[in-house]
């Protein structure tokens, strides 16, 4: 009776152990096989290649490519399911193919991947640098050139801060590409200004004997800090055209090979200012000058009557928001009137034959009016501009000599007749003709009086309008300066947000608004009138942004330069951006 109790317990905890072990029989029986392949190995560092998975029945779970980001990037998957007979037993295949492209050298452990409790082996893969067209083998022959290849140069190892250096990229290819792609150039010094220069270059070159046809673009850059500069490597994309005949089957595929290419890293040494130079009279060029013209001859003016002067900067390898304001002295007798000054970014290829332009030309113009008040001489002062010559390493000074201006005459005076008359036949009541004399008379004309006092009463009732205006808002002058602190922050918070996010129109107005605020100037109405207030710096982003907005071709604009700057700005005083000769870029 014992026995038989004992065995009553003991059977349940013996069937248990036997479910247990036929369940693990059984997931062992259904675990999926998976195994992992390349599409060649080893792989080259700038060449795209394939990861196949593989499991012959269903997996746990989707699986997590996660790990493989480390060695990887993966431009794109696929998957798929394939079902099979043989001999009338049925057999699933499923697989994933990834397409995925090396980060580095070296021989590398491709991790295994999880798909779900399944896990995938991993295996070896050993990754090489691409063919150089330079390199050569043991014996000093070249070694096969590459197909398609890039080139990075600057035009110079050493030059000042905020000179213009020229950056050169060149894709050099003997095949056919299409979707291809070239990332911007980025540099170690973060306040750098990066300009492209005009459009693409196209044409051949032939190197160690092989026709090359050649991309090349160009990009103006102005270091703002002295120290090593180094320009990152730029990335190209691609896709290699295959030579072999499109199918139909092919019409809604992409195809050809990815290719993705790294230019090598280069850099240059830039130097501080000299010590004995001003920072705002420092304009570093390869060559700057100064052209006077007028409207009129300046030996015959007029007295009373306006004579436009045109002086124009003109200075290679400057932008024009890199320019400083022209001055003009006070001259007794002579009213001036300066006009906005127009400025211009011109780029010139310095005779290079090809037509491809070699970098940037910054010009400023300005228009003055002048009015002599009464005959006679008058001497215009000598203008001065001092630069730096970065070819020479040397100041230099651009002038327009003295001048002299000659007035006569007056725009409004007495008429003055004396005009003899012949006598001519006037019929009267009698048949003799009637001589009129020669006669001599003075009009006078006092017209200018009464103008010169309707003005005068114009200015007193505006002066007396604008007091009575000042007297009025002068209570309430604190409390809209709280409000404005406020308005402030909303409107620079509304500028970050919209730059980030990459977005042109938006950009442009949340600036608009900013500005108005930030310069207590409710004239500003688009991103021109800005930058009669603004560094320098600002004022060479917004310029971009302004282009990619208005100009047809649509030019790329760079949010994170123009974030970078606007957050430099806001340290700055308001008032120190009137009338400043020229602002330091860093």
């Amino acid at each position: 009776m014992v026995k038989n109790t004992y065995t009553e317990r003991l059977l349940p905890i013996l069937l248990l152990i036997i479910g247990l072990g036929f369940s693990v029989v059984s997931t062992l029986a259904h675990a999926s096989n998976i195994t992992v392949s390349t599409s060649h190995n080893p792989v080259a560092l700038d060449d795209s290649f394939h990861l196949i998975y593989e499991a012959d029945s269903s997996v746990d779970d989707d699986p997590d490519f996660t790990p493989l980001y480390k060695i990887f990037d993966i431009l794109s998957s696929s998957q798929s399911t394939n079902m099979r007979s043989i001999n009338g037993d049925w057999s699933m295949k499923k697989t994933w193919n990834l397409t995925v492209i090396a980060k580095e050298i070296g021989r590398f452990t491709v991790p295994a991947i999880a798909f779900g409790s399944d896990i995938s082996p991993a295996i070896q893969v050993t990754v090489v640098n691409s063919t150089s067209p330079n390199s050569v083998t043991g014996d000093g022959q070249a070694s096969i050139p590459a197909k398609i290849f890039l080139e990075s140069s600057l035009n110079k190892s050493t030059g000042w801060v905020q000179s213009q250096f020229i950056y050169t990229i060149r894709l050099l290819r003997t095949v056919n590409i299409t979707g291809a792609s070239l990332s911007e150039p980025e540099t170690s010094d973060a306040d750098a200004i990066i300009q492209r220069i005009g459009e693409d270059g196209q044409y051949q070159t032939t190197r160690n004997g092989i026709r090359y046809e050649v991309i090349e673009r160009r990009y103006a850059i102005f270091p703002q800090r002295s120290g090593q500069l180094k320009i990152k490597p730029v990335t190209f994309e691609g896709r290699i055209n295959s030579s072999q005949p499109r199918t139909l089957f092919d019409q809604f595929r992409i195809s050809g090979q990815l290719k993705r290419l790294r230019s090598k890293t280069v850099s240059a040494t830039i130097k501080a200012t000299p010590a004995n130079i001003n920072l705002q009279d420092w304009l570093p060029a390869t060559q700057l000058k100064l052209v006077d013209e007028w409207s009129d001859d300046i030996n015959n003016l007029k007295t009373g009557e306006p004579v436009t002067r045109t002086i124009t900067i003109i200075a290679e390898g400057l932008t024009s928001s890199q320019l400083p304001d022209m001055t003009f002295t006070d001259v007794i007798g002579v009213k001036q009137y300066p006009d906005k000054a127009v400025t211009e970014d011109s780029t010139n290829n310095n005779g290079n034959g090809s037509g491809r332009a070699d970098g940037i030309t910054g010009i400023k113009q300005i228009k003055v009016a002048l009015i002599p008040g009464a005959p006679g001489s008058y001497t215009l002062p000598e203008i001065k501009l001092q630069w730096w010559n970065t070819k020479t390493n040397k100041a230099e000074t651009a002038s327009i000599a003295e001048t002299v201006i000659n007035a006569t005459g007056s725009a409004i005076t007495n008429t003055v007749i004396n005009q003899p008359v012949k006598s001519s036949a006037v019929t009267t009541g009698s048949d003799e003709p009637v001589t009129i004399k020669p006669v001599t008379q003075i009009i006078a004309q006092p017209y200018w009086q009464w103008l010169s006092f309707l003005l005068a009463a114009g200015w007193i009732i505006t002066l007396l309008l604008l007091l009575k205006t000042q007297r009025a808002n002068r209570t309430p002058i604190k409390q809209k300066t709280e409000s404005e602190a406020i308005s402030l922050k909303a409107a620079i918070s509304a500028v970050e947000k919209s730059v980030k996010n990459n977005h042109a129109e938006d950009s442009k107005e949340a600036l608009i608004e900013w500005a108005k605020i930030f310069y207590a100037d409710n004239t500003v109405s688009n991103l021109s009138l800005i930058t009669k207030h603004c560094s320098a710096a600002l004022s060479l982003t917004l310029e971009q942004l302004n282009q990619s907005l208005y100009n047809p071709q649509k030019p790329d604009w760079d949010n994170k330069a123009l974030l970078t700057v606007f957050k430099n700005e806001q340290s700055l005083k308001p008032e120190k951006h009137v009338d400043s000769v020229l602002k330091p870029l860093y």
